[in-house]
């Protein structure tokens, strides 16, 4: 057999255990899918069964329709490959090697007759299920097929049809394996006879195993065996190369399959000539090679490797002893070294399951001590630390790019030209990586300028990552990122940090547009799971304790924007910890840690259908819905906070009575909680229990959480809602006693405020907010900001930046991570209009950088797969049953038979001699619980509908007939709850739960998996089993388990392995979980088809192998050309994602979006603006309007519309568009009679990002007006 895979790098010592486990997995998985298993198959046709590498054979109903393109996607009857070779001279050959296998019907055995049901049919068709007729059994055989010897003659010259000789040798070889297959059938197996009556058994035959036996033999000698009719053929055919020009010639080669399958011999399941397990090996002799084509779809980059050994048909082509994506004979990975020089092979193999091994990035070391406890003193050694990190960064400037150079020169393609050529393209990231080395030194002297402000802010930063964290210290590209930062955000304070004279050199485009560092946008881009949200939170909580320093005593300092709803749950999570953390550390501090400073507090700012807006209002009764009983589903699903982040206690969500607020309290004692065991200062906002966490809008608008986080729709409010401007321009100028800051002399609360209006201004209290504009803004997941989306918020990402122009609020610095990078400065400028740096710039090599670096390890397998002969969702199916089935193998092996596991015996895929580095039992049930969860994911909810129709209906089955347990399936998609999600993440991350487990061992007895007698003795050792491990997993003392598991009897012990296997197990899930969802326990994923782009591929698969070694099955759909495509260059398309991602499609100025964002910049200027201005009165009120647009400067407010799309000046169309809209929009305040004012502009404000459905005027009768504004109110 040729190896199906590719790329392993496997070194001399054994890999890890959970590599391991994810070897065996992968293996068990491949060998069911392509059909290279040693048992026997019952019920089933082979070809219903093996759906990988398989050729089927012509059918009778084919003859009809010979060119049937979707038969032959569906049930391919050909395997071929193109190549180019090069040379040869007289004698030299090119030696084709055949492997395949073959499936003979043989007579079922007694016992496989009487156990006929225990069986599981996989296959379309069942024709069995009567119990009468004789059992359909097949037995496996390795075709030997003798090399065919193609001379180099045959070559070199064009020809269509295949040469004679080779027809000839071919013919001969096919011949030979088939005859050879025949006889060994009739020699080792009993044969299946076909008589002239039906396969119905005579009851007598059944009574015992010798009456069966003299029926086979009865109806061997009435009948005849039966074996398939098969036949193969070579297709050769040689052309010219003329793309290339050089003495190399393209040989293109295919094996057919030319057998005719009757209908009666499918019908009946009788005969089966369908050739598995096809593969090719392709060998020269002499001075015979191959060369590469070209993989024209990766753009020409020096550090890719372009070389295609092959294009292949129903395969890939590969070149093993060339195969740059495996760790070299120096333990260097691929992506830490130039590409091969000028490469030829003598060997090509053909692969019908692709696969590659995506190697681990990770943090380099270099040799410094990044960690929190020495960064939080910077004049003991902090400042020290900082420039060893920057020594380094210039010795890796000096020593490792000239290396790298000298490599590339190397390769015959190399370009030296220095203005145009790959040397230009090398020197320029050079020089980008030294303009990050000058921004990290002019970090260091910003805080060595400013200790008391600047300096110690970072120390404070670093002492709360350090009370908060479990891990020491930064990873270098976030320790660099934030310090890079620092002096950008102190800009605001101090004008001797405003210049971009680091800049000076940039290549990027817009560079010249940038007059201040805060203009300049600064694109995080690592991949996925590589600790970006930890370098922003860094730059956040440097940015609190800097404005708390500074003066900035409340106000927000951070906006972080989220384009979907669970990553900025999660993300607002993980926010709220860190901020809860922060706060005790400034609690500490004698001068910021009471009043007048604040404290540090979030907001989630996510819209009514998942939060309130406010609980108070005109004909709004949510204060009262919200309470009781009859709000605790309200409450609950209002609850984002699942459990408190500093003791672990369970959060309740409550009503407060006075100050109208909706909290999250943490229902732990107040002596395990130091967030309740904190000093609280007087007129604290939040009670002991408290979270400093506010989810109501209205919320938000009255306490200015320091850092906001929500959806990127939520930006469109500034069109509709006025309190948006105490957000990102701090019109704040008083503060009520009770309900928090307030704006134009009326509390923010007034609908539940008991002051009454005419005292209001005698009792608030004055405030002047300072340098109120956020520090910060960070758009996550940028390259989700796309096409109309993307146009509609460049449209308010400008209007809100111009809104805080207007009153010199301060320039907000916008940060950006993405996972991809393709074409960011393009976006930015569409975004913002405002120039971008990317960091890190790009290293001397593809996968390392001086932040980081590729290390010999496994992140994930890719594995490809087209199924042939079985739908596409049947295929899906059957991958999850053979995974499944296995991982309940391993956990029923593991509790049944130690040994074997412990000393590697059961494990494939690897040296099964060597032992398992666990000690102890309990380590590989531990390990197996990363792999017990499978993800599907979806490209549409109709494709999850049927998939989880199909669970139930078929793959359960399969278990059940097989008697195990069902699976346990959840759905995650963008119509499930917030509680629902979090539940279902809970549940993953942590699984032991006592009442959960005993509720699954209480299901596995009403289906009759279990005996109810084992019930006791399985919950014991269970806890026996939870008590043998820690909180992470990891086990502390497996004595005591050893001791139980050893005396449990073998129900027991089986028990406990269908518990363990049958916790959730299985989530079917659409893109809803591609962002965000950083969960350890996600390392099986199959794809229900290939995404619409590369970055939703990218960032779905990397759920699967965070933390350990994950598999990832891309089942591509049969039919699909793009699906194909990405199957036909599996290796290559998977070795360079991230250059391949398509450019983000996004265009701010595209015809007729003006259209949709003009009213709401509008609306926003007029309430978000003017509507602070004195003299100007409640601009929601047309009558108001009316007044104010007939006063207005026409002239100035058409140029602070334009203003806020950005001033287009380049776009005189757009330009005049703006323009006309305005005139439009203040000639409908003068003239319309609306009593509101949005209701007298043609077109409402967006409510959402993605609000582009026409609009058609609703206007109730005066008797239902009340009940149309409540329902708008909830």
């Amino acid at each position: 057999m040729i190896s199906m895979t590719t790329g392993n790098g496997i070194g001399t010592e054994p890999p890890a255990d959970d590599e391991r486990i994810a070897r065996h997995l992968r293996e068990t998985v491949l060998k069911q899918a392509r059909g290279d298993i040693d048992e026997r198959v019952q019920r089933d046709f082979p070809s219903d069964r093996f759906f990988a590498g398989a050729l089927a054979p012509e059918s009778e109903d084919q003859l009809d329709d010979p060119d049937d393109d979707l038969q032959s996607k569906m049930q391919p009857t050909g395997l071929g490959a193109t190549v180019r070779v090069r040379g040869g001279t007289e004698g030299d050959e090119l030696i084709l090697s055949v492997n395949a296998s073959v499936w003979v019907r043989v007579n079922p055995t007694y016992d496989e007759m009487v156990n006929r049901d225990s069986f599981v049919a996989l296959g379309d068709r069942d024709e069995d299920d009567d119990g009468d007729s004789l059992l359909p059994v097949f037995e496996r055989i390795d075709l030997d097929v003798p090399p065919i010897k193609i001379p180099a003659s045959a070559l070199q010259t064009p020809s269509r049809t295949t040469p004679d000789v080779v027809q000839e040798r071919a013919r001969d070889a096919f011949q030979t394996a088939f005859a050879d297959a025949r006889e060994y059938a009739r020699e080792n197996y009993d044969l299946y006879a076909e008589t002239d009556d039906d396969d119905t058994v005579p009851t007598a035959a059944l009574e015992d195993e010798e009456s069966f036996r003299g029926y086979l033999a009865e109806r061997a000698a009435e009948g005849s065996l039966v074996l398939p009719d098969w036949h193969a053929s070579l297709i050769v055919g040689v052309m010219a190369d003329e793309e290339n020009g050089d003495d190399s010639t393209i040989v293109d080669l295919e094996i057919a399959n030319e057998a005719v399958q009757s209908r009666d011999d499918a019908i009946y399941t009788i005969r089966d000539p369908t050739l598995f397990e096809v593969g090719l090996e392709l060998k020269t002799t002499g001075d015979l090679e191959f060369v590469p084509f070209t993989f024209d779809p990766l753009p020409e980059d020096f550090r890719y490797n372009r070389d295609l050994w092959g294009h292949g048909r129903n395969c890939t082509v590969t070149a093993p002893e060339r195969n740059d994506q495996e760790v070299n004979e120096e333990g260097v990975p691929p992506g830490r070294r130039a590409p091969d020089a000028a490469p030829t092979a003598n060997r090509l193999e053909t692969q019908f399951i692709p696969e590659y091994r995506q190697l681990v990035y990770e943090s380099a070391d270099r040799n410094v001590d990044a960690s929190f406890e020495v960064l939080a003193d910077l004049e003991d050694s902090g400042l020290d630390t900082l420039d060893d990190i920057a020594a380094e960064m210039r010795q890796y400037l000096r020593e490792e790019y000239d290396t790298a150079l000298e490599q590339y020169r190397e390769r015959e393609d190399w370009d030296d030209d220095p203005e145009t050529g790959d040397l230009a393209d090398f020197t320029d990231d050079r020089d980008a990586f030294e303009r990050e080395i000058k921004r990290f030194e002019r970090g260091i002297e910003c805080l060595r300028q400013h200790p008391e402000t600047v300096g110690r802010a970072f120390e404070l930063m670093n002492e709360a990552m350090d009370r908060m964290h479990e891990f020491s210290g930064w990873r270098l590209f976030q320790l660099v990122f934030i310090v890079m930062e620092v002096p950008d955000v102190a800009s605001r304070e101090y004008e001797e940090w405003a210049d971009v004279d680091w800049r000076n050199g940039s290549t990027e485009d817009h560079a010249e547009d940038a007059d201040s560092p805060l203009d300049v946008v600064d694109v995080l881009w690592f991949p996925t799971g590589g600790g970006k949200t930890e370098a922003f939170l860094g730059v956040a909580v440097w940015s609190m304790f800097f404005d708390r320093l500074r003066g900035k005593d409340f106000g927000m300092t951070a906006w972080t924007k989220f384009p979907l709803r669970l990553l900025s749950l999660q993300q607002f999570q993980r926010m709220t910890e860190t901020v809860m953390y922060a706060d005790l550390v400034r609690r500490e501090q004698s001068d910021i840690g009471s009043h007048p400073s604040r404290p540090f507090s979030m907001g989630y700012l996510v819209g009514k259908a998942n939060t309130p807006n406010a609980l108070t209002g005109y004909d709004n009764n949510n204060h009262q819905r919200y309470q009781g009983s009859s709000g605790e589903s309200l409450r609950r699903e209002a609850k984002v906070v699942p459990s408190c982040p500093a003791c672990g206690a369970d959060i309740e969500v409550r009503i407060t009575e006075d100050d109208h607020r909706l909290t999250h309290c943490c229902t732990g004692s107040s002596f395990d909680c130091p967030w309740q065991s904190r000093s609280l200062d007087s007129g604290e906002t939040y009670a002991e229990e408290e979270l400093p966490v506010h989810v109501v809008d209205n919320e938000l608008y009255r306490y200015a959480p320091t850092i906001i986080a929500g959806t990127i729709d939520k930006i469109t409010a500034i069109g509709y809602q006025r309190k948006f401007a105490h957000l990102v321009t701090g019109e704040m100028t008083l503060e009520c006693p009770i309900h928090g800051f307030a704006s134009l002399g009326e509390c923010t609360e007034k609908y539940g405020c008991p002051i009454d209006q005419d005292d209001f201004l005698d009792m608030a209290r004055p405030v002047e907010p300072y340098d109120p504009a956020p520090s910060l803004m960070v758009p996550d997941e940028l390259h989700l900001l796309e096409e109309s989306m993307g146009s509609f918020d460049g449209h308010y990402e400008t209007g809100v930046a111009e809104l805080q122009e207007l009153v010199e609020a301060g320039t907000t610095k916008v940060i950006a991570p993405t996972a991809t990078i393709t074409g960011f400065e393009d976006q930015v400028h569409n975004l913002f209009m405002r120039p971008a740096e990317r960091f890190p710039s790009p290293g001397p090599y593809l996968r390392e950088n001086f932040y980081a670096q590729e290390r010999a390890e496994t992140q994930r397998y890719y594995i490809g797969l087209v199924p042939h002969g079985k739908t596409h969702i049947n295929s899906i199916i059957d991958l999850l049953f053979y995974y499944h089935r296995e991982v309940q193998n391993l956990f029923r092996k593991s509790l049944n038979e130690p040994s074997q596991v412990l000393t590697g015996a059961v494990l494939e895929g690897t040296d099964t001699s060597a032992p398992l580095e666990a000690d102890s039992i309990d380590e590989v049930l531990a390990l197996l619980s990363y792999y017990s969860t499978s993800i599907t994911y979806l490209l549409s909810k109709k494709d999850g509908d049927r998939l989880d129709q199909s669970i139930v209906s078929q793959l359960d089955t399969y278990l059940q007939e097989d008697g195990r347990p069902p699976l346990a399936s959840e759905r995650m998609t963008g119509g499930t709850g917030f509680e629902t999600i979090m539940e279902v993440l809970d549940i993953v991350e942590d699984p032991w739960d006592e009442e959960a487990d005993e509720q699954i061992i209480n299901r596995l007895i009403e289906r009759g998996v279990l005996e109810e007698d084992v019930k006791d003795s399985v919950l014991s050792l269970r806890s026996t089993l939870e008590a043998s491990l820690n909180e992470e997993n990891k086990v502390v003392n497996s004595d005591q388990f050893d001791i139980e598991r050893a005396s449990a009897s073998e129900d027991t012990r089986e028990a406990l392995a269908w518990l363990l296997a049958s916790r959730l197990n299985t989530i079917t899930a659409t893109n809803m979980i591609a962002h965000g969802v950083d969960v350890d326990r996600f390392n099986m994923m199959t794809f229900f088809g290939m995404p619409r782009g590369t970055a939703e591929y990218i960032q779905a698969s990397s759920r699967a192998g965070r933390s350990r070694p994950g598999l990832v099955f891309n089942v591509a759909h049969p039919i699909r050309e793009r699906d194909l495509s990405h199957y036909h260059f599996f290796e290559k398309y998977h070795a360079f994602l991230d250059r391949l991602v398509e450019p983000v499609p996004i265009n701010r100025w595209a015809k007729n979006s003006v259209k949709q964002t003009h009213p709401g910049l509008f609306m926003g200027l007029l309430l978000n603006h003017y509507m602070y201005r004195e003299g100007v009165g409640n601009l929601y009120f047309g009558d108001n309007a009316e007044e104010f647009a007939a006063s207005v400067d026409e002239g100035e407010l058409r140029q602070q519309m334009l203003g806020m799309f950005g001033n287009p000046d380049d776009h005189e169309e757009f330009q005049g568009d703006i323009e006309d809209l305005t005139k439009e929009a203040l000639s409908q305040l003068r003239l319309d009679d609306e009593q509101w004012t949005s209701g007298r502009i043609k077109r409402s404000p967006m409510r959402s990002l993605r609000d582009v459905d026409e609009q058609l005027p609703i206007r109730s009768e005066y008797r239902y007006r009340e009940i149309f504004e409540t329902m708008d109110n909830r």
